[in-house]
Formats: C-alpha cells, sequence, structure tokens
C-alpha cells in the first residue's frame, strides 16, 4: 500500500490528470494495482525522473519514455499507465477495466 501511495504522490507532483487506481488484490499473480492517468507530454518525462528519484529500486520497467502517448511504469504490484488525453480515450483502459470490474 505505501508504493501506492508513493505513486499518487508523484502523479500529483506532476499534475497528472483523472488518477483512477484499479484493484488487481487476489486477482492477478502479477501485479495489485493498475494506475491510469493523463499527462501531457512534458508531464510524462517528469514523471520518469520523479520515479526514478523516489522509486528507482521498486522499478522495473518503463516502456514508451512518454514519446508515444502512453508510459508504462512497471513497479512490480503497481502498474503505472501514462497517457495523453487522446491516447486514454483511443486505448479505453477505463471503459475495459470497469467492464472487467463488473464481471468479477
Amino acid at each position: 500500500m505505501q508504493l501506492l501511495q508513493q505513486t499518487i504522490e508523484i502523479l500529483e507532483k506532476i499534475n497528472a490528470q483523472d488518477i483512477t487506481v484499479y484493484e488487481f488484490l487476489e486477482k492477478s499473480p502479477f501485479y495489485d494495482y493498475f494506475v491510469v492517468a493523463t499527462v501531457n507530454e512534458r508531464a510524462s518525462q517528469s514523471a520518469v525522473g520523479y520515479f526514478n528519484e523516489t522509486l528507482k529500486s521498486s522499478i522495473k520497467q518503463v516502456e514508451g519514455k512518454g514519446q508515444t502517448g502512453w508510459l508504462l511504469i512497471d513497479l512490480g504490484d503497481v502498474v503505472v499507465h501514462l497517457f495523453g488525453e487522446k491516447d486514454r480515450e483511443f486505448y479505453g483502459f477505463d471503459k475495459r477495466f470497469m467492464e472487467l470490474k463488473k464481471k468479477i
């Protein structure tokens, strides 16, 4: 839970919008939470720096580097997805996770 709280604090620091946490405790052996947020490209780059500064030992993988409109930061139990506004809508993670939550 501390890792999740630190993640949210970093996202608030970079002014991420629409921060949403999806819980997968006891539903996935690979992660406990997905955190989805909307950021601009500059905030996406800042996020990588803040995560490296604060949670470097927890970072398993960073994909996208913020240049693609979708940045993934794998912290093990917490997986962070940062999207540009249009990309978040295009990929529809929120809709998919809400549908999944209803089925589980």
